[in-house]
């Protein structure tokens, strides 16, 4: 969630949608979902709003134990902890109140470690909550609740490999804690008060996420790279203050082959960036991928899957994107949960846990509560494709689309959202590509396929009426 305004979003003109097609201007499509299912939703009607945004609901996460799952998400009241195990669902378990509770709030953040939660808010007399899961779904007692070392954090990390506990902005801009003791933190390092160069180079940090010592802060206008190996002089590895669609910078995550990074700027209408954060001295640029559903789309909060990319997308709802390619971005499919018109406000999906071990995906949705998303027919689609030098490749024309086809390939089908069928008409071809008419198909986005002797791509692109 926002903090304060960073830079106003910048004009871009033309862009690449995140479905291959060039456009100007994008139309929302009337369709809800692709390729994605809703299992399950928990919503409390009777739970307030908050009095900034009129948002009941924050941040999600999630814990396994004994073969059962459970998604956590905040409230204005609190933490909520559901039981989401795949053919017993039961629902609520256990509900943690927050020291201060009611419209006042707006944030609720989480991470767990060692069967710990670890919760806090960013309002009111916040405190740091360790909650212990081991007793699930029976109950779920809190073993530390104090103010004493955080009253406030807008966001949290934990650097599991290395016990230690991130904190963000509230009252402090950035501070380390260690969890050796994991139901009592002890305080490593506040680098505003001891490390020079900090305030001028990095200031206050809105999110962070941190591996083996290496942490990559989002702050606002810029991200940096810093090794925290030796937390009484950390080092800075390098920074990316300039990039396409810069705003308000604010979360990102690194892919597990250390290379690949994902960057969200939390400002409507821009994009996702992929980075190439391999040589932290040169940040190199790869790509923007963005849902294009409009001038008010925000993406929030990102997240890596092995070569799957989770997105909670605001009033888009959930996006999901192969990046096994990262020059070539797949979209694979979608579930728009806020049915409300745009607000160019802050509502709609907060947050995407995709790490359950039966693959279901949780979302946290600000005005509908938890979903639990199933991407299975996504991820077969996935399967099917093909990445590298050869690419399925679809531009736009008047009334028509251009298809760049692999050499040998012919086009195979075009479905619409719902997979329907629908008439493939070539006209012919030019500059190389296969002109296909477009001129009866509805608005939204359709899946177009095309095959060898022994091999399939599929790409998706958005139809607008002209």
């Amino acid at each position: 969630m926002l903090m304060n305004t960073g830079r106003k979003p910048q004009a871009t003109g033309f862009r690449l949608v995140a479905c291959g097609l060039w456009l100007a201007t994008c139309v929302a499509s009337a369709q809800d979902s692709l390729n994605v299912a809703k299992i399950y939703q928990w919503d409390d009607p009777g739970l307030p709003g908050s009095f900034l945004y009129d948002n009941t609901y924050s941040a999600v996460w999630g814990y396994a134990r004994d073969g059962r799952e459970y998604g956590i998400i905040g409230s204005t009241m609190g933490t909520h902890i559901i039981d989401v195990t795949p053919d017993d669902i039961t629902g609520e378990v256990a509900f943690i109140p927050g020291n201060d509770q009611g419209g006042d709030i707006v944030h609720r953040e989480y991470k767990t470690y060692l069967d710990r939660l670890y919760a806090v808010t960013d309002e009111g007399q916040g405190t740091l909550q360790i909650i212990d899961l081991r007793h699930l779904p029976d109950s779920a007692p809190v073993l530390y609740d104090s103010d004493a070392l955080i009253s406030r954090a807008h966001t949290l990390w934990i650097d599991t490999a290395n016990a230690r506990l991130y904190t963000h902005y509230g009252s402090s801009d950035f501070a380390i804690w260690s969890l050796a003791d994991p139901d009592a933190p002890t305080l490593l390092l506040k680098p505003q008060f001891s490390v020079p160069w900090w305030d001028e180079q990095v200031g206050g940090v809105h999110d962070a996420y941190t591996v083996n010592n290496i942490c990559y802060t989002h702050d606002v206008d810029a991200m940096h790279i810093i090794d925290f190996t030796d937390v009484e002089a950390p080092v800075m590895l390098g920074s990316l203050t300039e990039y396409p669609q810069a705003g308000y910078n604010h979360s990102g995550w690194r892919h597990d082959n250390g290379q690949l990074y994902v960057m969200a700027d939390e400002t409507h209408g821009t994009d996702l960036k992929l980075l190439d954060v391999s040589d932290p001295t040169d940040i190199s640029f790869i790509d923007t991928i963005g849902t294009d559903r409009g001038p008010g789309s925000i993406p929030h909060n990102p997240c890596f899957l092995g070569d799957q990319l989770h997105v909670s997308w605001y009033e888009d709802g959930y996006w999901l994107w192969s990046v096994a390619d990262p020059h070539n971005a797949q979209l694979l499919g979608w579930y728009d949960m806020h049915p409300e018109p745009y607000s160019f406000s802050y509502k709609g999906a907060w947050g995407v846990y995709p790490y359950l071990p039966s693959g279901h995906v949780l979302i946290s949705e600000m005005q509908h509560g938890l979903f639990v998303l199933d991407i299975s027919q996504a991820l077969s689609l996935g399967a099917g494709m093909v990445t590298g030098q050869e690419r399925l490749r679809v531009r736009s024309g008047n009334s028509h689309i251009i298809v760049d086809l692999p050499k040998g390939a012919r086009i195979t089908s075009i479905a619409d959202a719902l997979g329907r069928q629908v008439p493939v008409d070539i006209r012919g071809t030019t500059n190389g590509g296969t002109i296909v008419d477009t001129r009866n198909f509805a608005p939204g986005i359709f899946t177009i396929t095309a095959t060898d002797s022994d091999r399939r791509w599929s790409t998706t692109f958005l139809n607008i009426l002209e």
